[in-house]
């Protein structure tokens, strides 16, 4: 799911990893975000979440719904960094460096703010980061516990940004980077991926 409304700033502003914390607003978004996780019946044991203030606080409220889940913040799940642009107004970007705002705008998915990460990069460590929880996590479902009940890891629940849920998105939908681009996750949203069944199988490394 997507954190809740960062503060807000005067213009629009490049948001990767210039850590922001949550308006009021988002705070009642995290708070909904928690109500809709329990009406879709979520079961998660632990929430992982974005180390960043705004990924963070929405998963502190989140774990209040649910008597006080551990909270686990994680530096990997964070937003694209932006380089030297991160939480600079874009219209002075804009206005600094047109050649090099016009490329971004060409190429979402390869462009490279200065001392940035581009959307593959991003995707890399976020996927990698997914598949070590997974197994870790998940490795044991379906098997048999000693009392012969089946091993129920419940739902992993992650808290993060855009970018990361648009990664985990194409990727357990077997996409090319930039499909997922047009997916709808405002703040506060809860967006469900169901389990691809070859996921299942993926050699655990």
């Amino acid at each position: 799911m997507r954190h809740g409304q960062p503060g807000q700033h005067s213009g629009k502003i490049f948001l990767g990893q210039t850590d922001i914390p949550l308006s009021d607003r988002g705070e009642e978004e995290a708070a909904a975000a928690g109500d809709k996780l329990i009406e879709l019946g979520a079961r998660p044991k632990r929430l992982y979440t974005s180390d960043l203030l705004r990924a963070k606080e929405t998963a502190g409220i989140i774990a209040k719904r649910f008597d006080g889940l551990p909270v686990i913040p994680d530096i990997l799940f964070r937003e694209m960094t932006m380089g030297t642009w991160d939480g600079e107004l874009v219209e002075d970007i804009k206005a600094k460096f047109p050649e090099e705002y016009a490329k971004r705008g060409d190429d979402l998915c390869n462009y490279r703010t200065p001392g940035g990460e581009n959307f593959y990069d991003l995707r890399g460590r976020v996927t990698r980061e997914f598949y070590r929880i997974f197994a870790e996590d998940f490795s044991g479902a379906g098997n048999k516990t000693e009392s012969g009940a089946d091993d129920d890891p419940g739902d992993l629940v992650i808290v993060a940004h855009q970018g990361v849920i648009i990664s985990l998105f194409e990727e357990l939908h077997l996409e090319k980077p930039g499909f997922g681009f047009g997916l709808d996750c405002p703040t506060g949203s809860v967006t469900v991926l169901e389990t691809p069944e070859w996921l299942w199988s993926k050699p655990k490394s």
